[in-house]
């Protein structure tokens, strides 16, 4: 049965980890997307105004991390995938901010140290569009190239997703929002990587903005996904809601997973629920909701078809 998993955001606080742990146990989750992100905002990427987290050595993030790594194994909750700083490229008007890309990609490196320290397998790291589909392309390779082999010495898979950009208000496809598009960076990343690095992260919100039939996308990325950001949306914004509160087409969704025979986690990243919806006292509800919602995904992709 498919472990069922929620993004860390909200619920989790660096000050108890064995207590939030011990929470979400009870919430009915036995897996967690760790929003490893936080400790370096897009926002301070964006404005070149860098956080000094990833700054500490090796030995000082896994002492920090050593309580949450406890709590894990104590109320056996996987770190199932991690989800890296974002953006990972910034442009000047000038050209590239090589400086804050190089310290994006220092980062990166120390969240595959963790993701194994944590005995986490897959994280989770934003592609980037670029003014043509030429220079999107070349830069992206680029910046994966890089992680190779960090995701060798590590044992990590970098995860891809899908996007999408706004424009005039409206959502439009981006980078990977085409499967196809997305096959090709995977086949040709970990041919030229010699193994099985790469992976992909299906955000089910993201496709549903670009007007994407789920099953479709999950038959062609086939063994290629390795682990999920589930929410749903209105189709027209980027809700980060319970699903079956919106518009997602979630019986797509699941025949897709049947298809492939998806064994990973069903992970949630459903943070708005928490962060804009319900006060903090209803807070144990709605998270036991999207658990039983979850285990009712993997009941369904485990039917016979």
């Amino acid at each position: 049965m498919n472990r069922i998993g929620v993004q860390s955001c909200a619920w989790y606080s660096d000050n108890d980890p064995d207590g939030s742990f011990r929470y979400i146990k009870e919430c009915g989750f036995n897996a967690v997307d760790f929003n490893i992100d936080h400790k370096l905002p897009g926002a301070k990427i964006m404005s070149a105004e860098l956080t000094t987290f990833f700054d500490k050595s090796l030995e000082e993030l896994f002492e920090f991390y050593r309580p949450l790594k406890a709590a894990s194994e104590k109320y056996d909750v996987e770190i199932s995938q991690m989800h890296a700083p974002f953006p990972v490229f910034r442009l000047r008007r000038d050209g590239l901010d090589d400086k804050v890309n190089d310290y994006v990609i220092m980062a990166l490196e120390k969240c595959c140290a963790v993701c194994d320290f944590l005995n986490c397998r897959a994280l989770v790291v934003h592609p980037h569009g670029r003014s043509t589909k030429e220079k999107e392309t070349d830069s992206n390779l680029t910046l994966y190239r890089k992680l190779i082999p960090f995701a060798k010495k590590y044992n990590v898979k970098i995860c891809l997703e899908n996007m999408f950009g706004v424009v005039k208000g409206r959502p439009i496809e981006w980078v990977c929002s085409r499967a196809e598009e997305a096959v090709r960076y995977i086949d040709t990343l970990n041919e030229e990587a010699g193994g099985d690095y790469f992976g992909f992260c299906l955000d089910v919100g993201h496709a549903t903005l670009t007007g994407k039939n789920l099953r479709e996308y999950i038959n062609i990325l086939g063994p290629r996904l390795t682990c999920l950001h589930i929410h749903d949306n209105d189709g027209r914004t980027d809700l980060h809601v319970m699903p079956y509160t919106q518009l997602v087409d979630w019986e797509s969704f699941i025949l897709g997973l049947r298809d492939i025979g998806y064994k990973g986690t069903i992970g949630f990243e459903t943070f708005r629920v928490l962060t804009a919806c319900f006060p903090k006292e209803l807070w144990p509800s709605a998270l036991k909701l999207i658990s039983d919602t979850g285990k009712y995904f993997a009941t369904r992709i485990a039917e016979e078809a």
